[in-house]
């Protein structure tokens, strides 16, 4: 009789603690979902992907059966619910565009780590008309890149690489500062119109309120003269971050509307966050969005294929189904 009153208690406390351990991570994830990053504490919580509804769900499942508890397949619905909404949440089934494109090659590959023969040789093979590479600057040195780059523009801004075959209009630092870097780029379209881009790289710290980083950007940015018809970059922002809808009033992250297969760009190998992004106005010409693993380098690389010309119809394309 003792010995099943203890293993009852036994159970109960085991069933206890498994619960305990599946609340302890869902909780926050759905906390991080409720206040984003409105707060340095909840940035954090943010970062929690939703696939670890997974194991809580799992936890939670085989701590209320031990219980003996009903509920106990809310668990199991949880631990569904959590793969599906994360795979949703990166995945877009748009289709790529046959229609006449500027193509722009957004890459954040960081420093070169040993040979930077691979970044080369993964510009030269895209051969964007665009190319905007963060880091990997030893690579405008590589055999292939120079003879690749005979026929492009070449520039250098800050830890930019910025290629374009097409007319380079304006190429201006805006504000490189506090680990906050903004490039306006203005290029000519094929029918003459012009096409202007800000580049986009901010902190990665984790420690910096991502509040705070906004708000300085914000200061920065009010230097640019012009709206920018595409804002595209590293931003370190989460998909459903608040502070990434707040870095411009009037754009909104393209990925949701254009783009196509997987959507995670870091960390490369394990791409389980898009924290490169491209933010539009309604009304602007966007085909759609790719992401390419260029087999070197930190994140993945982002293709956007923009309209080739001003008087295309504009506007996002509707919503792919999901």
């Amino acid at each position: 009789m003792v010995n099943t009153v203890g293993a009852r208690q036994a159970k109960r406390f085991a069933g206890g603690a498994l619960i305990a351990a599946g609340l302890a991570v869902a909780l926050p994830w759905l906390v991080g979902q409720i206040a984003s990053d409105r707060w340095l504490w909840s940035q954090w919580l943010l970062w929690i992907p939703t696939f670890m509804l997974l194991p809580a769900g799992l936890l939670l499942w085989a701590g209320l059966l031990l219980r003996r508890s009903r509920w106990h397949l809310l668990g199991i619905g949880l631990a569904v619910v959590g793969p599906i909404g994360f795979v949703l949440t990166h995945w877009s089934g748009g289709e790529r565009s046959r229609q006449p494109s500027i193509r722009i090659l957004q890459w954040t590959a960081g420093p070169v780590m040993n040979n930077a023969g691979p970044y080369a040789r993964f510009i030269v093979d895209t051969n964007a008309d665009i190319t905007i590479v963060e880091g990997a600057r030893p690579a405008a040195a590589d055999p292939a890149m120079r003879a690749w780059a005979a026929d492009v523009t070449l520039a250098i801004r800050g830890q930019f690489l910025i290629a374009s075959r097409l007319p380079v209009l304006h190429l201006r630092t805006i504000a490189w500062a506090d680990d906050i870097m903004l490039v306006s780029m203005e290029v000519q379209r094929r029918d003459g119109s012009p096409l202007r881009l800000l580049i986009v790289d901010l902190p990665s710290d984790p420690d910096r309120s991502r509040v705070a980083i906004i708000d300085a950007a914000h200061a920065l940015m009010n230097r640019l003269t012009v709206a920018p018809d595409l804002v595209l970059g590293d931003f370190n922002l989460t998909q459903g971050s608040r502070q990434l809808a707040r870095f411009l009033p009037g754009y909104q992250p393209a990925w949701s509307t254009a783009g196509e297969g997987w959507g995670g760009t870091w960390p490369r190998t394990l791409p389980i966050y898009r924290l490169d992004h491209v933010l539009v106005r309604r009304g602007t010409g966007l085909h759609s969005i790719t992401t390419m693993d260029p087999g070197c380098g930190r994140h993945r690389a982002q293709l956007i294929e923009a309209a080739a010309t001003r008087d295309e119809p504009h506007g996002l394309p509707p919503a792919p189904s999901q």
